[in-house]
């Protein structure tokens, strides 16, 4: 056993040191690189901050010599007579061709041969020559091919004064024009540096002594390039390194320079060849150390699994302690949890089934306090019935057929829900109601709703129905009905039980030719856009007293029917609800 530990620990040892060693080649590797980059960074910065110069005054001095003819704009003779005497149509030292754009007669006089020169709806296509027309500054054009050469124009703005007059546009060939040929002859002989314009085109090479396959740059190498947005960025590929000078200060040319890895990495590869060889060896090495310990290692615990994927009991599983000492502990270790998670499961099930006991109990009350509720309204009417037959001689058949009648509506309200309960859905008993029957019908519970009012709050509300003078059946649930329109008129006069006599409770019927609309109004205390959002939804409510189930089984009532129930509230202003219950049946004429 000793041995044993002896060589897996001198395995260990010698793995960690090998990375240590990996570790510091390769920080040694990445020095050497980092030395190797500022080096060739600041060569190449130095040589673009020469051919910038460079740049910068040919342009320069091109640019100075044709803002010197502005003076003779005005006069074509005397301009052309100055453009021939200077060195601008020179191909070398000036411009290939060259012209004058006058704003006012929007036309071209060239000073150049036409083959020497490019067609005019060209340039006034060019994106830079209309930046042109509206800048203070020049701009340099893409590269249009020209026969066996390309040019590039620049467009200088003419002004008189504050007024612009005219655009000067010289193009520079770019196989002969000194400003190309001599702008990156700082680069050694070992540096290609590449200029571009702003469009990625390349316009000018340095003059190595190489061949037109080794000066070939890659499409990939430019747009990378190009995706930088620093003013220098510094990447690499297999081959090159390439510094890119993004901001010349000079026009928006770019200049890229590409340096072959091998003229300083030679060294830095031979080296690290070695540290992969090293590396490589540490690899294998720790394959084969990590095969054994993890092989030793896992063995007790393949035999653990094997004893749980066996056992086929829900109890907990007691493994039995044998094996090494490293086994006995972890079986000892799993024992006691399993236990622990037993008891656990035990007691999260009593407080589960603990808890379900509480939501029954609270469901039922809630359900008694929602079938109290619902009681309420037809007995109210009933009670008032009741009162008024202790006091009259005669007693009315009429209010004794309406008692009966509301106490049928209560029994069939406990049946709702019950059903309710039971999570069913009763089908409501559906006929043709006589409207003009009904609303004088209603006209009594809602009067008898604002006496019960009046005795809780000493002073009735303004309650009042209106009718069209002759109102069609409507086939309809009547209790249905009725339960809605009891629990809007009951909701009204509690809202409005604050104002006293100056409360107004209005129910509204308005008959079309497809639908009944029941409006109920009030002016009481309004309700506030959370309210409104929670209205109709079972107990839901803002009442100290309430449960939020009469609205609730209205809004039900109204969907059954295929109706609609709206709610437009204020704060302090009032609520109105409005019912839309289909006609149904055979629809008279209104």
């Amino acid at each position: 056993m000793m041995r044993s530990y002896f060589f897996q620990i001198t395995a260990v040892l010698f793995i960690l040191i090998c990375l240590v060693i990996a570790a510091l080649a390769f920080t040694a590797d990445r020095v050497t690189i980092s030395r190797v980059e500022q080096q060739t960074e600041k060569q190449s910065e130095n040589s673009v901050e020469v051919s910038s110069n460079a740049l910068r005054d040919s342009i320069g001095n091109l640019h100075e010599e044709i803002m010197g003819l502005q003076l003779n704009v005005d006069n074509m003779n005397e301009l052309e007579r100055v453009v021939r005497e200077t060195n601008l149509l020179d191909i070398d030292t000036g411009f290939k061709s060259f012209f004058y754009y006058d704003l006012k007669t929007k036309k071209f006089t060239w000073f150049s041969s036409e083959d020497r020169r490019i067609r005019n709806s060209k340039i006034l296509e060019d994106d830079d020559f209309l930046q042109a027309l509206t800048s203070t500054d020049f701009h340099m054009s893409k590269r249009y091919p020209l026969q066996s050469d390309y040019l590039t124009y620049m467009y200088v703005p003419v002004r008189n004064g504050s007024e612009r007059v005219g655009i000067f546009g010289g193009g520079l060939s770019l196989m002969n024009s000194l400003v190309f040929r001599n702008s990156l002859e700082s680069f050694d002989d070992e540096t290609m540096a590449y200029l571009f314009n702003s469009k990625g085109e390349p316009l000018a090479t340095s003059r190595n002594l190489v061949t037109d396959k080794e000066r070939v740059l890659t499409q990939s190498v430019v747009d990378r390039a190009f995706q930088t947005v620093e003013p220098y960025d510094i990447f690499s590929t297999n081959k090159d390194m390439y510094y890119f000078a993004r901001d010349l200060k000079v026009t928006d040319w770019k200049i890229l320079v590409r340096t072959p890895r091998s003229v300083f990495y030679e060294p830095v590869y031979t080296t690290r060849q070695q540290y992969l060889v090293i590396a490589a060896l540490t690899l294998v090495l720790s394959l084969i150390v990590g095969y054994l310990m993890s092989r030793q290692l896992t063995a007790p615990l393949l035999e653990l699994v094997q004893k749980i994927e066996k056992s086929t009991t829900p109890q907990p599983i007691e493994l039995e302690r044998s094996g090494s000492n490293e086994v006995k502990t972890l079986v000892s270790a799993y024992n006691e949890y399993a236990q622990r998670m037993e008891n656990a499961r035990v007691e999260q099930l009593s407080q589960q089934q603990a808890m379900l006991h509480q939501e029954k109990l609270a469901s039922l009350g809630q359900l008694a306090a929602g079938i109290a509720h619902e009681i309420r309204n037809p007995l109210t009417p009933v009670k008032m019935t009741l009162q008024l037959l202790t006091e009259q001689e005669n007693n009315s058949p009429e209010m004794l057929a309406l008692a009966l009648s509301e106490l049928d509506r209560a029994n069939a309200m406990i049946e709702t829900m019950l059903d309710l309960s039971k999570g069913g859905g009763e089908v409501l008993k559906m006929s043709m109601i006589d409207m003009n029957e009904f609303m004088k019908k209603f006209k009594f519970i809602m009067e008898a709703e604002a006496r019960l009012h009046a005795e809780t709050y000493t002073e009735a509300a303004d309650c009042k129905i209106y009718t069209p003078s002759h109102m069609p059946n409507l086939y309809a649930s009547e209790n249905g009905l009725s339960q809605i329109l009891s629990n809007c008129v009951r909701n009204a006069l509690q809202a409005v039980q604050s104002r006293g006599a100056d409360g107004i409770c209005h129910l509204h019927l308005h008959v079309y030719t497809n639908q009944f609309v029941f409006i109920v109004q009030d002016n009481g205390v309004g309700m506030t856009e959370p309210q409104l959002e929670t209205i109709g939804q079972a107990f839901k409510t803002s009442k100290a007293d309430g449960n939020g189930l009469g609205l609730y089984m209205s809004s039900r009532i109204v969907r059954e029917h295929n109706g609609k129930i709206e709610f437009d509230s204020k704060v302090g202003v009032g609520t109105t609800v409005q019912i839309h219950l289909p006609r149904g049946g055979d629809q008279d004429e209104v």
